[in-house]
């Protein structure tokens, strides 16, 4: 019986809790519903003396300054940025790196080749997506100078391996 009682009593208590609260419901005003970029681009539009007005009562310093910011970002979005680019220059950088210090590790120059792949990739899909994006032009650059470098040390070490093997490389 007790159980039951229990029962009932958390039934009721989950009922009352979940149950929709209609006094929380705002009613429309004549039926019109107003978009959310108007009332952004009014907002934006709005001086401080409207605003406090609208509010009726006067802002203080913090919320005059956040108004100041929130009318700035409405006016100025900021830009989708998927940093692919900066993602291209740090490819291009490792790359160039990895090539220098492939004189002094030997199968660096690998990774470096690797990494200039990918920098001349990645910069490309993001100057196809933002072509003012100067970090994926900086670093799809950068792969491809390491490309050259690794292409030109190859024919250097081709030259040089070809000269020892039929003898004329010592005189």
């Amino acid at each position: 019986m007790r159980f039951f009682i229990i029962r009932s009593v958390l039934f009721g208590i989950f009922l009352s809790i979940t149950a929709p609260a209609n006094s929380a419901a705002i009613p429309l005003s004549a039926g019109k519903i107003i978009p959310v970029g108007e009332i952004y681009r009014k907002i934006a539009t709005m001086k401080i003396k409207d605003f406090q007005k609208l509010a009726g009562r006067k802002l203080t310093i913090k919320e005059k300054i956040g108004f100041l910011v929130l009318k700035h970002k409405l006016n100025n979005p900021a830009k989708e940025n998927t940093g692919k680019g900066q993602q291209s220059l740090i490819f291009g950088i490792v790359g160039l790196g990895l090539f220098v210090l492939g004189f002094f590790v030997p199968y660096v120059f690998l990774g470096s080749l690797i990494s200039a792949i990918l920098a001349i990739v990645s910069g490309a899909v993001a100057k196809k997506q933002d072509p003012s994006d100067k970090k994926a032009i900086v670093g799809k650059l950068l792969g491809w100078i390491t490309l050259g470098l690794i292409a030109l040390l190859t024919i250097l070490v081709a030259i040089i391996i070809a000269a020892w093997a039929s003898g004329s490389f010592w005189g």
